[in-house]
């Protein structure tokens, strides 16, 4: 028998884009802060726009504003992925710690992977594996949610600027805690179920940790919800990842562009779904966690991540012009 060592850590690298992802969200989350406490759109005010982690970065002193946002974002991401990376120690597969993702984006990051480097041994192990991350991400994200729509505003009379921070649709749990507030005779703004807010940058957090989640469960292709799948079903899962692309294809056409990009990536990951064991199958206790990640998927869906961005809105123009050009023929 041959014993393979396993893959030397490189502590290092994950260190520095942790490093790197924190300074990034620092500084996104200083320039929101800076905004909703002036009440101003987001990054309205801002002449370069297109890079808007400069004003925070301009003045290190900023940056103390950014904790909040930070530390609820990064708290999310880093929850997920240990949700994944603590049950993979469990069963004995070896992955790599979390590597995050700082990027110039209106959040500072695009999320946080783990690798998975070794086999998975059994069905149930790869569905415990799939389904510890949005549960942990979610459990973290829930409570930060709760209390970041009670320190949130009513929209009022601020004109929101689309482009430099665009309108963002709203996942079912939103609305669902909003009630639940209402319910309890809260005096916040969130409490008013028919209030627009002006969300405080620490609700964004959850905004976008709730986005991940229903992200990550989408059930196809190599995603979180795929492996949910594949270990449910294995012959089901290529049919369903199929019927996700799909459901992606309108969904980009009537919502949003940015999901043409997901049914691309499930059409590239469908076909190379790691093989495990068809048996033993699944036990009663992992189906109705089944259950619970399709109700989890349920309240973080957004149909419309980012509104007025759908591929027919978008196209309209070009459209538009193509017909008048036809008629002048």
């Amino acid at each position: 028998m041959v014993m393979v060592p396993p893959p030397k850590r490189r502590i290092w690298l994950h260190a520095l884009l942790f490093l790197a992802t924190l300074l990034s969200t620092l500084a996104i989350g200083a320039h929101l802060q800076h905004d909703f406490d002036r009440n101003v759109w987001p990054f309205a005010d801002d002449d370069q726009n297109f890079l808007p982690w400069s004003w925070a970065l301009s003045d290190w002193h900023r940056l103390v504003l950014g904790w909040p946002f930070a530390a609820c974002l990064l708290g999310i991401l880093t929850a997920h992925e240990l949700g994944h990376y603590i049950l993979c120690r469990r069963r004995g597969v070896q992955a790599t710690l979390p590597f995050f993702i700082p990027f110039p984006s209106l959040i500072g990051t695009l999320g946080a992977v783990i690798r998975i480097q070794s086999p998975i041994r059994s069905r149930k192990d790869l569905f415990d594996i799939g389904i510890a991350g949005p549960i942990a991400g979610f459990a973290v994200a829930l409570p930060i949610l709760f209390f970041s729509l009670l320190y949130s505003k009513p929209l009022g009379n601020l004109q929101p600027a689309a482009e430099s921070f665009p309108l963002l649709g709203m996942p079912r749990i939103v609305y669902i805690a909003r009630w639940m507030l209402h319910a309890m005779g809260s005096h916040a703004a969130a409490a008013d179920i028919h209030t627009q807010l002006y969300l405080s940058p620490t609700a964004l957090a959850a905004w976008f940790g709730m986005l991940a989640t229903a992200l990550n469960l989408i059930p196809g292709g190599q995603l979180d919800g795929g492996h949910i799948v594949f270990a449910l079903n294995p012959r089901a899962h290529r049919v369903v990842s199929t019927l996700c692309i799909l459901a992606l294809l309108v969904l980009s056409w009537k919502s949003w562009v940015g999901w043409l990009v997901w049914a691309v990536v499930l059409r590239v990951t469908a076909s190379r779904h790691p093989m495990v064991p068809p048996q033993p199958g699944l036990d009663r206790k992992s189906k109705w966690l089944a259950v619970a990640a399709a109700l989890m998927l349920l309240v973080t869906w957004i149909p419309a991540p980012l509104q007025g961005n759908s591929l027919d809105e978008l196209t309209q123009g070009a459209r538009d012009k193509i017909q008048h050009w036809w008629r002048q023929r």
